[in-house]
């Protein structure tokens, strides 16, 4: 049995909807699971999902993590959690494979996965940033070598240990506070392969093609048929484009030095925006404090960085 989940709450459950239908798409033979941080009941949810709310884990003073962090920092606070209840609930499970709500397949990524490693992560880059402005070498450091939107593990010993390690982690070291060292649960990931010696770095050009990969890598298109650098896309990641994200949404620009990648957005954005409406669903998530940030925060950093030069000038004087 291989398990395919995702985290999210009322606010991008659509979104987790969009990725659910690609995997039936591509990785038919797949189980589906939603991890819902969230107190909403979701009715005729499609056969091919299946839903695992929150208050069926047993975390650790979840009572103080939902009052201390933001929504968006909760989501990721959760997924190693939900990692270990569904190993717990599926012991026949043989590959259990986490994607970001905003992931979307565009193929089958078995392929890629090679039978002697236990872990597989995705990098944030696979080779030096061209220049630009909007991204560079340091905010990747920053952020973390390897991407927190899609990992894969084959359960044993030290793939249940990394796990159980990790979400002890996040019960109070997974906020998003760069200058104290944290980023949700993404450095965190810096460690696997300290736990995990077994553990593959996906490279290939096709998978997990999103804002990291602009600068670096050629999506193009063929009529429906899609490539990045000579491989076929495998799969897209969409975090930060019309949807909050701590880390990409500071680099949201990015999509326009790919019209391909910038065609299949909108595209992606009607299917959003098409079960978002089917779900009818209102109000704030339940879980985490809720901060309204997306619309304003590009012009508040703007502001922040010219006041920035306006106080280094005056102390250089």
């Amino acid at each position: 049995m291989n398990i395919i989940y995702t985290v999210c709450n009322r606010t991008n459950l659509a979104h987790a909807l969009a990725l659910a239908d690609s995997v039936l798409q591509h990785q038919p033979g797949d189980t589906f699971y939603i991890g819902l941080v969230d107190s909403i009941t979701v009715d005729n949810l499609p056969g091919h999902v299946k839903l695992l709310p929150v208050s069926a884990l047993s975390i650790p003073g979840w009572d103080q993590m939902a009052a201390a962090y933001y929504d968006f920092e909760l989501l990721p606070a959760c997924r190693p959690w939900f990692a270990l209840e569904l190993l717990k609930k599926h012991t026949e499970c043989r590959q259990l494979t986490f994607l970001s709500p905003t992931t979307l397949l565009k193929g089958a990524f078995n392929g890629l996965l090679n039978a002697e490693s236990e872990m597989f992560l995705t990098p944030n880059i696979s080779a030096p940033l061209r220049t630009s402005p909007i991204l560079d070498d340091k905010r990747i450091l920053n952020a973390g070598m390897y991407h927190s939107g899609s990992w894969t593990l084959r359960p044993s010993d030290k793939t249940r240990a990394m796990l159980e390690w990790w979400a002890h982690r996040t019960i109070d070291r997974a906020n998003f506070d760069l200058c104290n060292g944290m980023n949700t649960d993404q450095l965190w990931l810096n460690y696997v392969p300290v736990w995990v010696p077994a553990t593959t770095t996906l490279h290939n050009a096709g998978w997990h093609y999103g804002l990291n990969a602009v600068l670096n890598k050629n999506l193009t298109a063929n009529g429906n048929s899609y490539q990045v650098d000579g491989q076929p896309l495998v799969s897209l990641e969409f975090a930060g484009l019309g949807h909050f994200d701590p880390i990409w949404s500071d680099h949201a620009p990015l999509v326009t030095e790919n019209k391909a990648y910038q065609a299949l957005f909108i595209e992606y954005q009607r299917i959003v925006i098409k079960k978002k409406n089917e779900l009818e669903l209102n109000g704030e998530p339940a879980f985490g404090k809720f901060a309204n940030i997306l619309p304003n925060r590009l012009m508040r950093k703007g502001i922040a960085a010219k006041l920035k030069q306006l106080t280094t000038y005056i102390d250089q004087f």
